[in-house]
């Protein structure tokens, strides 16, 4: 039994290929962080691999309104999208999904800041959700198999313990 199990053990180590890394966002135009006199009428993100089609991007302005984004194109490792002008003083968030070439989804979020435009009242963009929190729903299902199949595998012991004692 202890062969078997170091042979698989062993196997298991050797076997694993190395992990493929998900895309990450290389650069962008507007980048983060940065300050515009005006807003930019396009948004270009470009990542360290080819993303698939589709790509998404959503625009925010200062006033917590959706920006009008058109011809979201994703072509090898870049992403280019036109964005309407709202003329609005502040702060833009910038967020996209897409698809990295190993078939996961990346996603983010950028900011920049325009200084010329209408004032409005700037609206703090929503917090983040962790993993955890985002895919609860996922570990209580997942605990509640795990708990059905630890309960279907030890019933055979149990008859054959109350079995034994008769």
């Amino acid at each position: 039994m202890g062969l078997v199990l170091s042979v698989l053990l062993v196997t298991g180590v050797l076997g694993s290929g190395s992990a493929s890394a998900h895309a990450a966002l290389a650069g962008s135009d507007p980048e983060d962080g940065s300050t515009h006199t005006s807003a930019p009428t396009s948004v270009t993100l470009t990542f360290n691999e080819n993303i698939a089609s589709p790509a998404y991007v959503a625009v925010a302005a200062p006033d917590g309104s959706q920006v009008d984004v058109t011809d979201v194109r994703a072509v090898d490792d870049t992403v280019t999208a036109t964005v309407a002008d709202v003329d609005q003083r502040g702060t833009y968030s910038t967020s996209y999904r897409v698809v990295s070439a190993d078939g996961h989804p990346v996603t983010g979020t950028l900011t920049y800041q325009v200084t010329t435009g209408a004032e409005v009242t700037q609206v703090d963009a929503p917090d983040e959700q962790s993993f955890v929190h985002r895919h609860r729903s996922h570990f209580i299902w997942g605990i509640l198999a795990a708990a059905v199949a630890i309960a279907l595998l030890l019933a055979p012991l149990r008859r054959r313990h109350d079995a034994d004692s008769a």
